[in-house]
């Protein structure tokens, strides 16, 4: 899990979907605002998986992969993660690629 610093507050997150670029990949959809430093979010609706556990389950991989993935590719700005299919079945090495290739593609078009 990402240290609280680096997570988005609900007034900031409100602010900032409104304002975000997006960027689809088959199983996410990626909000980003540039920004200094880095701060992410991750939304797993009740569409996707019915108990909390199961969606409790994907927002921290997915938050796994963001804390893992900074030190060799070095994301900054604000990153919102929307899940718009079941990743719950989805190996995590299949995962992780999508989210740092989302990531990637999402800093050489936006900056």
């Amino acid at each position: 899990m990402l240290p609280k610093k680096e997570r988005l507050s609900r007034e900031e997150f409100n602010r900032f979907f409104l304002l975000g670029k997006r960027h689809h990949t088959p199983s996410l959809q990626i909000v980003y605002v540039p920004h200094p430093t880095l701060q992410v979010s991750v939304v797993v609706s009740k569409k996707i998986a019915k108990l909390a556990v199961e969606r409790n389950k994907i927002r921290r991989r997915i938050y796994d992969i963001v804390k893992n993935c900074r030190p060799e590719k070095k994301p900054h700005g604000i990153f919102i993660f929307i899940v718009k299919t079941p990743v719950s079945a989805v190996p995590y090495a299949a995962l992780r690629d999508e989210v740092v290739a989302g990531i990637d593609a999402v800093g050489k078009k936006f900056t």
